[in-house]
């Protein structure tokens, strides 16, 4: 009987995250292990548009439009990952030439392999999704979202959604402790007659609002903020 008791305690752990109450991150460092980007169809098409307003890039094989906006993500979320929560972020060449890396520079590696060549306390990976506003979601958070433009757009126009999460993994062990997400919904369509939507992207013109992709981002970067700290 017990070790029937002790073989199902066993499985909890290891199927069950361990997410249970807050994890203390503060001053603990974290390695990045991976960065996707994963940006829809209709949204690409939409921005391809303005490809000659980026920057160019040394990797041919890279896309200028995810470059500088994973280079900007990158850098913002940083910054409130170490104000906001205290974390300790390395450096995205921690560990050296020892993993495979994207064809952005950023660390692509399992989990796995990243406990075998780190040395930080927690290791994480990031994914972005920028995709059309969905309906199904918009009628679900109505209280937290205005989606009232979403039938008010013309042909060709986009209102878009930013999804941000965050999964943490502890030093020794492939389930992940934690899983948080950040998500924002644009406040306005765009329009390909009016590029502001770039702002902070293209140029310096950085706006904290809901009107300009980056604004979108930064505000998603807050929302997962505030969940990993509740």
């Amino acid at each position: 009987m017990r070790k029937i008791i002790a073989l199902t305690a066993f499985i909890l752990m290891v199927t069950i995250p361990c997410q249970v109450g807050s994890i203390n991150y503060k001053n603990k460092e974290i390695s990045l292990i991976s960065f996707n980007i994963t940006i829809h169809p209709d949204i690409k098409k939409f921005l391809d548009q303005f490809e000659g307003s980026f920057p160019a890039i040394k990797n041919s094989s890279a896309d200028k439009i995810v470059a500088k906006i994973k280079e900007q993500t990158w850098g913002n979320l940083v910054d409130k990952l170490q104000n906001d929560i205290g974390m300790i972020i390395l450096p995205i060449s921690t560990f050296g030439k020892d993993i495979s890396y994207d064809a952005y520079d950023f660390p692509d590696i399992a989990i796995s392999k990243a406990q075998r060549k780190g040395f930080s306390k927690f290791y994480m990976k990031i994914d972005l999704r920028i995709e059309p506003e969905s309906v199904q979601f918009a009628n679900n958070y109505k209280a937290k979202y205005d989606t009232t433009q979403h039938l008010k757009m013309k042909k060709g126009d986009i209102k878009p959604m930013v999804t941000i999460t965050l999964t943490t993994y502890p030093q020794n062990g492939i389930i992940p402790l934690g899983k948080y997400t950040g998500i924002t919904i644009s406040s306005n369509a765009w329009s390909v007659s009016d590029t502001s939507f770039l702002d902070g992207l293209i140029n310096a013109n950085t706006k904290n609002d809901l009107t300009n992709l980056m604004g979108l981002i930064n505000e998603a970067i807050n929302d997962l903020s505030l969940n990993i700290l509740s």
